[in-house]
C-alpha cells in the first residue's frame, strides 16, 4: 500500500493526480520550478519541493533532483504524469534503483517503445499491421522522429522538391527536442483517422482494452479534439483493432495504463503507429464513458492489485483542449496573465489555471480540457459548444472561438472529420467596432455614476454646442474611434488598467485597450527594428552586425511551446545592431535586430515577418 506519492510534473495533470490521491488517502508531494512557486499544484499538494537547475523547463527534467526530493520527503512512489520524464526509461530505472515505485510500465518496456523503429519491429512480430514503407519516388510520404512525439520532427512531403529541405528541418527539430535526430519515412495515409486504444495491464498477466478514442482533429500534428467513440468504426474493425492492441501489449508484458495508436484508413484497414507508455492528455474521455478513474487504476496496478472484470461503456464523451494561442496568427502560442477565469458549469473542466495565473514561454500552452458527456453524440456536442461559449477567460489570447467553429462545422457535426480536416480560422474582428463602442458606453456610465449625475440624463449629454470627441481604442492591433453605444447583447465588461475585457456568448471575447486622446508624435528616422511577434526563446541568430540584408532574408529563429519561428526582414538594409543573444527569453514586441534602411522612404511599418520552420 502506497502512503506518499511524488508527482514529477506540473499544471493540470499534477492537479488531476492530487485529486485522485486525496480520494485514496495518499499524501502527495509536488515539485516545482522558480516560475511555478505559487502554482495551484504546489498549493494543493501536502508538501512541495523546489527543484533546479534555474531554467524553468529544465527543472522538471532533472532526474537526480526529483529522486532526491522523493527521498527527502519519504515518498514511496513517483507518478510522472505526461510529457517531461513520463516516457523516459532512464527515469523509470532511476526510480527502481532508488527503491521508489514508478507509476508506469517497466524501464524495458518504455525503452522498447521509445524508438518508433523498434516499436514497429515488435508490432510486426506480434502480427500487428504497420504503416507501409514508401515506394521510392512515390509521394506523399511522412517524415517523423523516431525518438519522440507531439508533432516534433514531423513533416508531410508531397513532392521530391520538398524532400531534402523537409528532412533536414525535421532532423534538426528532433535533435533539439529529443537529443536524437533519427527519422522514419512512411507512406502517408490520405484521409485517415487517428484512433487510439486505451489499455490496462496488471502484474498478474492480464491485459484489457478500455475502448477507443478518435483524435483526428489536430493542428501542427497535435491533438485538439478527442471523442469516444469513433463515428466510422464498425464493430468488426473495432474488434480487430482492440485484439491487435492487446496482442502487442501482451508481447511486451505491459503493466499500468497505456495507449496503442493506429491510423484508420478510409477502406477500413488500420496501421500501428506507436505506444504511449503513460497516461494520455485525453484520458478523461475514456473515464466519462466507463466511470473509471484511470489514475487510480495506475496506482492500484502499481500496488499489485488485479484488474477488475471488463468494463461496459455507456454514452458518449468529447473533449476540447483550450490553449493560450492565436489561431489567426498560425496558432502561435500566447503569453500573459489571466485576469478573468470563469469555467463553465455542468461539464468537466480539468485545469490548473485560475485568476492571476501567468502563462509563460517555458511550458506547453494548454490552459484547460473541457469534457462533455451525454447519452449520444449530438447531445454531447451541443453541451460542449454551449460550455465553450460560456467559458470566460481574459488576459491571454485563446483558441476558444476556433474550437467552437470546429465543433459547429458541418463536416465535424456529420462525423466526417479526419486527420486532413483543416479549418481556416475566421477573422475575429467582425464585432470589434461594436465592442469598442460598448466599452465607450461603459466608461461613460461609470463616469456618470462617479459624478452622481441624475439617472435621467442620457449618456454623453453636453450642455454646450460642441460635440464630445470620439474615444479611441485598440483591438488586436487595429484602432477604432467610436461614440458610446448601449449593449444590445448580453455582454460583460471588466477593467484592468487601460484594458477592458469584454465577454459575450454571441460576440466573443476581446481585449479592448483605451488609447490616449492624442497620439504620440513619431519622429522620422532611417532605422527599422525587427520585433518579436510572439513570446519565445532565441534559438539561433542568423546574421551579424554589418551584414547586408534584403526583404525576406532570415534574421533569427525563435522557439516557444513546441514551435519554431523564423524572423525575417521586410526591408533592404544593413544590420546595425543585434539586441539579443542566443538563449534569451523575449516578449511580444521586443526589439530583436536593428536595421539601417538602404532606402530613404521606407514605409513606416513592422520590419519583421515570421515563417514556420
Amino acid at each position: 500500500m502506497l502512503r506518499k506519492l511524488l508527482i514529477a510534473n506540473r499544471g493540470e495533470i499534477a492537479v488531476r493526480i492530487i485529486r485522485t490521491c486525496r480520494s485514496m488517502g495518499i499524501e502527495t508531494v509536488a515539485v516545482y520550478s522558480d516560475f511555478d512557486h505559487n502554482a495551484l499544484h504546489v498549493r494543493q499538494a501536502d508538501e512541495a519541493v523546489l527543484i533546479g537547475p534555474p531554467p524553468p523547463r529544465e527543472s522538471y527534467l532533472n532526474i537526480d533532483a526529483i529522486i532526491d526530493a522523493a527521498r527527502k520527503t519519504g515518498a514511496d512512489a513517483i507518478h510522472p504524469g505526461y510529457g517531461f520524464l513520463s516516457e523516459n526509461a532512464d527515469f523509470a530505472a532511476a526510480c527502481e534503483s532508488a527503491g521508489i515505485t514508478f507509476i508506469g510500465p517497466t524501464p524495458e518496456v518504455i525503452r522498447a517503445m521509445g524508438s518508433k523503429e523498434k516499436a514497429r519491429r515488435i508490432a510486426e512480430q506480434a502480427g500487428v499491421p504497420v504503416v507501409p514503407k514508401p515506394v521510392p519516388g512515390t509521394f506523399p510520404v511522412l517524415i517523423k522522429a523516431s525518438a519522440g512525439g507531439g508533432g516534433r520532427g514531423m513533416r508531410i512531403v508531397r513532392d521530391a522538391a520538398e524532400l531534402d529541405q523537409s528532412f533536414h528541418a525535421a532532423q534538426g527539430e528532433a535533435e533539439r527536442a529529443f537529443g536524437d535526430g533519427t527519422l522514419l519515412l512512411e507512406q502517408y495515409i490520405e484521409g485517415a483517422r487517428h484512433v487510439e486504444i486505451q489499455i490496462l495491464g496488471d502484474h498478474h498477466g492480464r491485459v484489457i482494452h478500455v475502448f477507443e478514442r478518435d483524435c483526428s482533429v489536430q493542428r501542427r500534428h497535435q491533438k485538439l479534439i478527442e471523442e469516444s467513440h469513433c463515428t466510422v468504426m464498425t464493430p468488426e474493425t473495432r474488434g480487430r483493432m482492440m485484439f491487435a492492441a492487446i496482442a502487442l501489449c501482451r508481447k511486451l508484458g505491459y503493466t499500468s495504463a497505456g495507449t496503442v495508436e493506429f491510423l484508420l484508413a478510409p477502406n477500413g484497414d488500420f496501421y500501428f503507429m506507436e505506444v504511449n507508455t503513460r497516461i494520455q492528455v485525453e484520458h478523461p474521455v475514456t473515464e466519462m464513458i466507463t466511470g473509471l478513474d484511470l489514475v487510480r487504476q495506475q496506482i492500484e496496478i502499481a500496488e499489485g492489485r488485479a484488474l477488475a472484470p471488463d468494463f461496459v461503456p455507456q454514452g458518449y464523451a468529447i473533449e476540447a483542449r483550450l490553449y493560450a494561442e492565436d489561431p489567426e496568427n498560425d496558432f502561435r502560442p500566447a503569453t500573459g496573465r489571466i485576469h478573468v477565469w470563469r469555467p463553465p458549469e455542468h461539464v468537466r473542466v480539468d485545469t490548473a489555471a485560475e485568476p492571476g495565473t501567468e502563462i509563460g514561454v517555458h511550458y506547453d500552452s494548454l490552459l484547460a480540457k473541457v469534457i462533455a458527456y451525454a447519452p449520444d453524440r449530438p447531445t454531447a456536442l451541443r453541451k460542449l459548444i454551449y460550455a465553450l461559449k460560456h467559458f470566460v477567460v481574459q488576459g491571454v489570447e485563446t483558441n476558444r472561438e476556433f474550437l467552437i467553429d470546429v465543433l459547429e462545422h458541418e463536416e465535424f457535426q456529420a462525423g466526417r472529420a479526419h486527420t486532413e480536416f483543416r479549418l481556416v480560422p475566421r477573422p475575429r474582428d467582425e464585432h470589434d467596432e461594436l465592442l469598442a463602442a460598448m466599452v465607450c458606453g461603459h466608461i461613460e456610465r461609470t463616469k456618470q455614476a462617479q459624478r452622481a449625475v441624475l439617472p435621467t440624463i442620457p449618456i454623453g449629454y453636453r450642455n454646450n454646442s460642441y460635440p464630445r470627441p470620439l474615444m479611441r481604442f485598440e483591438i488586436a492591433g487595429r484602432e477604432y474611434a467610436v461614440a458610446p453605444k448601449e449593449p444590445g447583447h448580453r455582454v460583460e465588461i471588466m477593467q484592468h488598467g487601460e484594458e477592458y475585457f469584454v465577454s459575450s456568448p454571441t460576440l466573443g471575447q476581446r481585449t479592448v485597450r483605451r488609447l490616449p486622446r492624442y497620439p504620440r508624435p513619431v519622429g522620422a528616422h532611417r532605422h527599422e527594428t525587427a520585433n518579436s511577434p510572439m513570446p519565445g526563446q532565441v534559438l539561433r541568430i542568423l546574421v551579424t552586425k554589418g551584414d547586408r540584408v534584403k526583404a525576406g532574408d532570415p534574421l533569427l529563429v525563435l522557439e516557444a511551446m513546441k514551435m519554431e519561428q523564423t524572423i525575417k526582414t521586410n526591408i533592404d538594409g544593413v544590420v546595425d545592431a543585434i539586441l539579443v543573444k542566443t538563449g534569451d527569453i523575449v516578449a511580444p514586441g521586443q526589439m530583436l535586430v536593428e536595421i539601417e534602411s538602404s532606402k530613404e522612404n521606407n514605409e513606416r511599418s513592422s520590419s519583421a515577418t515570421t515563417a514556420n520552420e
